[in-house]
């Protein structure tokens, strides 16, 4: 850091730069580890905001309200530095979250697969009467009236083999 302060004391037409590092240096470095917990990103973080501080002294029109500005800078780079982290965190482990939903899903997907083909298995062992009735009023989303046009029966009946077929297949089911 006394490097630093040698170049920036040099180069800098501001006098005194390497005093306010000096005066500020063990409070930033605090801000950034209480933010972090980490005293190696804690010392970048404190590097990084003495020379954003250095590059933007002139903008400062309150030279005395140095300690605050800079406070202000290295409390927003040591947050910055921590959703860069969490952001880093979060795309490095989506794969794994991913890969285990995709796993949870495709075992679902295989339940429903053999669920299904046993439905199938048992409305084709279903009395074609009833059979017909079902496959066109489910299958087909055909009404009761439309059901019984087709297959030249009243409506009533209809709905009453459709109930018949349900029943049947929920007791197989089982």
């Amino acid at each position: 850091m006394s490097a630093l302060i040698a170049r920036a004391e040099a180069h800098s037409p501001e006098a005194g730069f390497g005093e306010r590092i000096a005066e500020n240096q063990r409070r930033v470095f605090q801000i950034a580890f209480s933010i972090l917990g980490n005293s190696a990103d804690a010392e970048d973080v404190a590097q990084e905001a003495f020379l954003r501080a250095y590059q933007k002294f002139r903008s400062l029109r309150e030279a005395e309200k140095f300690r605050a500005w800079v406070n202000r800078i290295v409390f927003r780079l040591a947050l910055n530095r921590k959703r860069g982290y969490r952001r880093r965190l979060a795309r490095d482990t989506a794969w794994q979250i991913s890969e285990t939903r995709t796993m949870v899903d495709g075992a679902r997907d295989a339940e429903k697969q053999v669920m299904l083909d046993r439905l199938h298995r048992e409305i084709e062992r279903l009395p074609e009467k009833l059979r017909s009735v079902l496959q066109l009023s489910l299958v087909e989303e055909m009404g009761a009236a439309d059901v019984g046009a087709v297959l030249g029966i009243p409506a009533g009946t209809v709905r009453s083999r459709v109930h018949t077929a349900r029943k049947l297949l929920l007791e197989v089911m089982k």
